[in-house]
């Protein structure tokens, strides 16, 4: 195994966008080469499970470490030993993040003379939510929010992301045990990528919940309004920004990863997805309805944040270095979403029968 400077810890490299991470970079061949001097370490639920086995095949040489989020020990342990730690798996729980923070903090001690840790968060645009409430805003009130000024201090503390982001970013300020961090915000991620899990995070769970309360809902009356990116250029996007960082050209920074396409605007979506689920005899009722407290409740200001609130930015600092969303141009959100829907159906019938 590699020397603990050349360790590459990742979390969620089996999910939506971590795998197509992996497969983006490998078709980079400057990344793919500066990637294989680390010993590639995930985390993986189950190191006998089909996607592990797959992770494996993609990866040559991946050592893989049974654990989950809630593994906090492992988790510190992991990012101690790592010059280079991502994490795709989760937006959202603060103890793991703590746990990483901890990890790379010890690492700097352990190295003082050493060049800092790198930490890449995978977050979400959702961060910057207006919440709305669903209530339609005149698209001259929307504000287009830039990567070249962003700050998560800008916005609530109750908006989703926050607490993470605020943990990190903290750690990545302070002079005793520096670390180098870099969040990275993708819009409403769609589309069948080419990695392990190719199937958009946005069906399984909008469907599914659809499908489990019986009601086609929105949070309020649904007109907010949404960023898009395809999956394959968010794969992109973070080939482009691990290679600026591992250039040393990224230094404590914030991107946003995102288009300024036509946005998905929850009532027009839940339509399209509600017809798609009658049609297969997953909902009886294809009528578009605001939610009730007893769904919306459940998930609190982050629901609120997330699926009732306008949230759209411009990717002003990825863009400079010669980023651009070709795949979204190519398959916009709303010609993607027939097709997504209907293989999320079907998958769900599938797997109901098994």
């Amino acid at each position: 195994m590699s020397s603990p400077q050349q360790q590459f810890f990742f979390l969620g490299a089996t999910g939506y966008i971590g795998s197509q991470f992996l497969e983006s970079a490998k078709r980079d061949a400057a990344l793919y080469a500066k990637l294989t001097e680390f010993t590639l370490v995930a985390l993986v639920r189950d190191p006998e499970s089909a996607k592990a086995k797959q992770l494996q095949e993609v990866w040559p040489g991946v050592v893989l470490v049974k654990g989950t989020l809630d593994d906090l020990s492992i988790i510190e342990e992991q990012t101690r030993n790592s010059a280079l730690t991502f994490n795709a798996a989760s937006s959202d729980h603060e103890p793991s993040v703590k746990a990483i923070v901890a990890g790379l903090q010890k690492r700097s001690a352990d190295h003082p003379n050493g060049p800092k840790p790198l930490y890449i968060h995978a977050s979400g645009l959702a961060i910057l939510s207006d919440n709305s409430r669903g209530e339609k805003v005149p698209a001259e009130r929307i504000v287009q929010h830039s990567d070249s000024t962003f700050s998560p201090e800008n916005f609530p503390p109750t908006n989703p992301h926050q607490g993470p982001d605020r943990i990190i970013h903290a750690a990545g300020a302070q002079t005793e045990n520096p670390i180098r961090v870099i969040s990275v915000y993708p819009g409403s991620v769609y589309g069948l990528g080419d990695g392990i899990s190719p199937d958009a995070t946005l069906f399984r769970v909008f469907g599914s919940l659809y499908i489990q309360t019986g009601v086609a809902g929105t949070w309020g009356p649904g007109y907010n309004a949404l960023s898009v990116i395809h999956i394959k250029d968010v794969g992109v996007a973070f080939v482009k920004i691990f290679k600026l960082a591992l250039e040393g050209k990224a230094k404590d920074d914030y991107f946003i990863a995102d288009d300024k396409a036509e946005p998905l605007v929850m009532k027009r979506f839940t339509e399209v997805t509600a017809k798609i689920l009658h049609a297969h005899d997953l909902l009886k009722d294809p009528e578009v309805k605001p939610f009730l407290e007893a769904v919306t409740n459940n998930f609190g200001d982050f629901g609120w944040g997330v699926f009732g609130g306008n949230w759209q930015a411009v990717p002003d600092r990825l863009k400079a270095e010669g980023w651009e969303p070709k795949e979204t141009a190519k398959l916009p959100f709303w010609d993607s979403l027939p097709s997504e829907a209907e293989k999320f159906a079907a998958t769900y019938k599938a797997s109901r029968t098994e």
